[in-house]
């Protein structure tokens, strides 16, 4: 046994004190100058939003648009590069955010899906997009975190082809539309075919199966039309009538 183990157990009076002079250094606490602790604070958020800024511009960015068969002007991303995944041909517009947590995936049984993302939109942090058929994301579309969009089954519905590792067959597969103007919310899902019309609103959480009507909210699982294009609900509608 070591005398490190001697003084972990607290065995005898040296390692007694010892042990209790370890633990009263780890209680201490530095008193605080405020000129200099108000300065060093201003450097660590300096030194944060520079040099985040220098690495996006001069190795994130630019690496993610070798990846894309297009990109227009004023690409900005957050928190790295975005994990692109299978032969998945990208095209993205101008002014475009996105996350570094986002996953782009393509289906391996085509040759090259495609994922385009128009002007002025955002993808938010932890977006998943999995590419069969396309996907086509219009311009001014705000997508929240933590919203996925699977336009592909990856694994087949028979099992012992999923056990065998067969991917699932090119016709299951049906592209997904998001209209200019559609605002998805945080933690949506939306699955294979559907397209989401023009100013549409998807709830929180909600998980869409089929197409959203232009300037409506829809909402739930599966989601459904809350308030149409007046803007009143579904139930103050019904009412009225």
């Amino acid at each position: 046994m070591s005398y490190l183990d001697r003084v972990r157990r607290r065995e005898g009076r040296v390692a007694d004190a010892l042990y209790r002079g370890y633990k009263g250094m780890q209680r201490m606490n530095m008193p605080e100058i405020p000129f200099l602790y108000a300065l060093l604070a201003k450097e660590r958020v300096a030194r944060r939003h520079i040099g985040g800024w220098v690495k996006r511009k001069f190795y994130d960015e630019p690496l993610f648009r070798r990846q894309c068969r297009s990109c227009g002007r004023g690409l900005c991303l957050f928190d790295g590069i975005p994990s692109v995944w299978g032969g998945l041909s990208i095209e993205i517009g101008e002014d475009v955010v996105m996350h570094g947590t986002s996953t782009l995936t393509g289906a391996k049984v085509f040759d090259r899906p495609r994922l385009v993302i128009g002007d002025r939109s955002h993808c938010g942090s932890y977006f998943s997009a999995a590419v069969g058929a396309d996907i086509i994301i219009g311009s001014d579309v705000l997508i929240a975190n933590r919203v996925s969009l699977f336009a592909y089954d990856s694994h087949p519905r028979d099992p012992v082809a999923r056990m065998a590792g067969l991917p699932a067959e090119a016709a299951s597969s049906r592209p997904i539309v998001i209209k200019d103007g559609a605002w998805i919310c945080m933690g949506s899902i939306i699955l294979k075919g559907a397209t989401i019309g023009e100013n549409a609103i998807v709830a929180a959480g909600s998980v869409v199966v089929e197409d959203v009507p232009p300037d409506s909210v829809v909402g739930g699982n599966p989601a459904r039309v809350l308030a149409g294009p007046s803007g009143r609900s579904r139930q103050a509608q019904t009412r009225r009538i």
